[in-house]
């Protein structure tokens, strides 16, 4: 008898507090507003500007076109028999927009801001992604069973040139892709050591840049095509040309803009 009225008086305690526990939690969403919110009372103005043309990325529409943007606030929990149903995704919710076009239409947009998406839109300090064989860490990347590439001969290494810019300031007078050839390098056996860049400013005014961000790729000049990895493009005799290009897709500028970079190093 003992044993059976401690063991009722533990799941007395626990009914407890779990009950107490929805309380807390139901507390906690009172208040929820029920209509959208402007942008501005949610994210500060960099981020709203980069939500209002990943938005109109999306709508095929222009900054220009978009009056508003608000943010639909999640549905208000659903309470039954005193317990809070909380919805849950795995990585987080994405971010629902309410879009206000200058005609009056209204259009809804998501932002996939889930996980650890670094997109513009996603984070509070906007940048663009930058790439590059070096900096995507994928040149050397092989299967178990590859044969190892030798290391480039000395008289090779003698030879060869590199491409070195420390800054290069890029007019931007069109959207859309871009392809700006910044030099040319001759490569130790067509092994690429080093293809480094930055930006000068990772979130440069007046351009916008969002899909695929900016990439330095290092083109053969034999068949044209960009050098992804050591054991896909090989060991060549003696020194190999390749072009150094610069590619972006631009999706709006300001009259005057420009894409400024540093510290290239090809070689």
């Amino acid at each position: 008898m003992l044993r059976r009225s401690a063991a009722t008086l533990v799941g007395v305690v626990m009914v407890a507090i779990v009950l107490a526990g929805c309380d807390a939690i139901s507390g906690a969403f009172r208040g929820v507003p029920e209509s959208p919110q402007p942008c501005g009372q949610l994210f500060n103005a960099v981020r709203c500007l980069a939500m209002t043309d990943t938005a109109a990325l999306r709508l095929r529409t222009t900054r220009e076109d978009i009056v508003a943007i608000d943010v639909i606030p999640d549905p208000t929990p659903v309470t039954r028999d005193g317990v809070t149903i909380i919805e849950t995704t795995s990585g987080g919710k994405p971010i629902d927009l309410r879009v206000t076009l200058a005609d009056g239409t209204i259009r809804d947009a998501m932002m996939f801001c889930v996980g650890v998406n670094q997109e513009p839109a996603c984070v509070d300090d906007p940048h663009i992604d930058i790439h590059s064989i070096s900096l995507d860490g994928g040149y050397h990347d092989s299967t178990a069973d590859a044969t190892r590439v030798p290391s480039a001969a000395p008289d090779a290494i003698a030879d060869a040139a590199e491409v070195r810019i420390d800054r290069l300031d890029i007019p931007i007078d069109h959207s859309g892709r871009h392809e700006v050839r910044l030099g040319e390098a001759w490569l130790p056996n067509g092994l690429v050591t080093t293809a480094d860049f930055a930006l000068v400013d990772d979130w440069p005014p007046g351009v916008t840049i969002l899909e695929g961000g900016v990439s330095l790729e290092i083109r053969s000049q034999g068949d044209g095509k960009p050098i992804r990895n050591i054991y896909e493009h090989g060991w060549h005799a003696g020194i190999e040309g390749v072009d150094a290009v610069l590619v972006f897709d631009v999706f709006r500028f300001d009259p005057g803009a420009t894409l400024s970079i540093r510290d290239v190093v090809v070689r």
